[in-house]
């Protein structure tokens, strides 16, 4: 069953553009600067003429993030707070899909940073690419236990290649989107030391391939990606976890390109 807490929801009937959907877990005072950048962004939007709500989903969360959220000047405004329980983040996204008032929907982290632009830049994108489109930042910083930077991959572009998704994920888990795709394509449950499956981002950017939806950049778009010593994707590693098997790499899938 999901909890809902409305805080002051402003224009409750109302749709928005943009609905900022925000999974918190254990990130404590990470959480605070998570937010502060998340604001930047929804601010510049805002000034932009784009309307957004946003929608934090707290699954199982603890009470020091808890105090941290709910002491964030982000919490007065219009924000839909939905309370679960599943200890899943492909699940907590899709329980806070079904409240979203957004046409389009972003898809954040509780401890990444993001560019101001962000925001702005995706809705510009989408509008020109269709409601086809999927967009991810272009640019991709690591920082903390793992410093790198990459470029990511356009799926119109030169350096895609469909058989590279059998070994590699080639987008980070920041998305943008119609909310329709999101509700077309929900993310798969995995609980990896349960299931031995896992990279429920991984899985959902094959599938939604396979459902026709095509991967975009928003150029001139960065995501600051938080590494951490022990995380999701250190404990999905080590548990030996695997891909789900998508419908994208299936004999009779109409993206193969050869029989």
């Amino acid at each position: 069953m999901i909890k809902l807490e409305r805080i002051r929801l402003m224009n409750k009937e109302n749709a928005v553009d943009v609905s900022l959907l925000i999974t918190f877990h254990g990130e404590g005072v990470l959480a605070h600067s998570t937010l502060n950048s998340i604001e930047r962004c929804r601010r510049y939007a805002e000034a932009a003429g784009i309307t957004t709500e946003y929608v934090w989903v707290l699954d199982a969360i603890n009470d020091e993030t808890r105090e941290v959220l709910m002491a964030h000047p982000a919490a007065g405004g219009n924000v839909q707070i939905v309370e679960v329980a599943h200890r899943d983040l492909g699940a907590s996204r899709n329980s806070g899909i079904q409240v979203v008032r957004g046409e389009a929907v972003a898809i954040l982290d509780g401890d990444d940073y993001f560019s101001t632009n962000w925001i702005e830049r995706a809705w510009f994108y989408l509008k020109e690419y269709g409601d086809q489109a999927i967009l991810h930042p272009e640019f991709v910083v690591n920082f903390g236990a793992h410093a790198a930077y990459c470029w990511q991959v356009d799926q119109a572009g030169q350096y895609y290649e469909q058989d590279g998704l059998l070994v590699n994920n080639y987008w980070t888990s920041w998305t943008f989107a119609k909310r329709s795709v999101y509700l077309a394509c929900p993310y798969s449950v995995t609980r990896p030391l349960q299931t031995g499956f896992g990279y429920e981002d991984w899985h959902w950017n094959c599938e939604s391939i396979a459902a026709g939806y095509e991967h975009r950049l928003a150029w001139g778009t960065v995501g600051f990606y938080r590494r951490k010593k022990t995380s999701l994707v250190t404990s999905t590693a080590a548990s030996g976890a695997i891909v789900p098997s998508s419908r994208l790499f299936a004999r009779n899938s109409p993206c193969k390109d050869t029989p």
